[in-house]
């Protein structure tokens, strides 16, 4: 019983670990696809003025 009380130190630290992670992160943002959109059309005029 001994060894198996060994694997519960790893097994709480992943845990809490993810628990740390989650209250801890960033929000997803929404509005990836204008941030898309407004890059392409930098990297139009970029190569509009490249060429």
């Amino acid at each position: 019983m001994t060894p198996l009380t060994w694997l519960l130190i790893p097994l709480a630290t992943a845990f809490m670990a993810s628990v740390w992670s989650l209250c801890t992160g960033r929000q997803r943002r929404t509005d990836v696809q204008a941030e898309v959109e407004r890059y392409d059309r930098l990297r139009a005029a970029l190569e509009r003025a490249a060429s």
